[in-house]
């Protein structure tokens, strides 16, 4: 077999192999205990420090999904510019005409669950995105509430353009005379 022959075979085993990886994706996952529970019925507070941002935008497809131990707490995600809406508002004060303003059922909230057993599932998107909890009408049974997470990284568009790139790369090459 020619050198050229076995660059390009090469090149092609390559290729598929990091289609199946990409396919398959990586997944981590992760617990996060001793959250402090809110007190104030059907109000979402947020994390101090945003979710990571999605880098390599087209390249991967970030999948998050979020589980948690009570059933009087709720969870949520939204965007930069409806936490800080909620935030500037008082709980006393919250959108008394509207109770869904700021909570479980909030019309600008990005995706949200109220059970925690199932959870949560969101294509993370590009930007800037907090985790809220809250709970419902009754005060919270406890103190605290525990939540595990899973972030499935699996390759996007872009990157199987790259690794199509590569196989017809090493077929060419295997006809190089």
């Amino acid at each position: 077999m020619k050198r050229q022959e076995t660059i390009g075979y090469s090149a092609i085993v390559v290729s598929i192999l990091l289609v199946i990886l990409g396919w398959n994706g990586v997944v981590l996952e992760g617990e996060i205990e001793d959250i402090p529970t809110p007190n104030t019925p059907n109000r979402s507070y947020f994390a101090d420090e945003p979710l990571p941002e999605k880098g390599f935008g087209p390249f991967l497809a970030v999948t998050l999904d979020l589980t948690w131990d009570r059933d009087d707490v709720y969870a949520v995600i939204i965007d930069q510019d409806e936490k800080n809406t909620c935030e500037s508002t008082p709980p006393g004060l919250q959108d008394l005409g509207d109770p869904a303003t700021c909570g479980p059922y909030d019309a600008d909230v990005i995706t949200g669950s109220t059970d925690g057993s199932t959870g949560l599932t969101w294509q993370v998107e590009t930007g800037t995105y907090y985790v809220g909890i809250g709970t419902f009408e009754a005060v919270p049974d406890g103190f605290e509430v525990n939540m595990e997470y899973s972030v499935h990284l699996q390759a996007g568009f872009a990157l199987y353009f790259v690794f199509t790139l590569i196989g017809i790369f090493g077929l060419a090459y295997t006809r190089v005379e």
